[in-house]
C-alpha cells in the first residue's frame, strides 16, 4: 500500500491510501419520522435486537429480532399502520427476524 495517493486518481475508499473510515463523507440522508417511529414502539416489547439499515435497492430497513410470536404480531400491525412493508422470517431455533421495509422513492430500479 502507497502512503501518497496519486493525484490523478482520487477515491473515496476508506482501504485506499489508508484513509481513515472517520475521513470519509457521512450519510446526508437522516432517518424518517416513520422509521423513529417504530423504533421507537418496538423498544417498548421484548426483543433481542433492533438495527436499521439500507437495503440494496435503496429502501430503508429495520430488523428487528425477538424470540416471541406475539411481538411479532404486535410489530407488524404496528409497521402496517405506518405504512411499511414487513417481512418476518423464523428459523430453527424459534428466532424470529421482522424486516420493516421503507420503499425509497427517489430511486428507480434496474429491470
Amino acid at each position: 500500500m502507497n502512503d501518497n495517493p496519486p493525484d490523478n486518481n482520487k477515491t473515496e475508499d476508506a482501504w485506499d491510501y489508508r484513509k481513515a473510515a472517520s475521513a470519509l463523507p457521512s450519510s446526508e440522508n437522516n432517518m424518517s419520522e416513520i422509521r423513529k417511529n417504530l423504533i421507537r414502539k418496538s423498544l417498548n416489547f421484548d426483543i433481542i435486537d433492533i438495527r436499521s439499515y439500507t437495503g440494496y435497492k435503496g429502501d430503508s430497513i429495520v430488523e428487528i429480532t425477538t424470540m416471541s410470536k406475539d411481538v411479532t404480531k404486535a410489530i407488524k400491525s404496528i409497521t402496517e399502520i405506518l405504512g411499511l412493508e414487513v417481512v418476518i422470517q423464523e428459523n430453527a431455533l424459534k428466532v424470529y427476524n421482522i424486516f420493516c421495509i421503507e420503499k425509497a422513492t427517489d430511486i428507480y430500479e434496474l429491470k
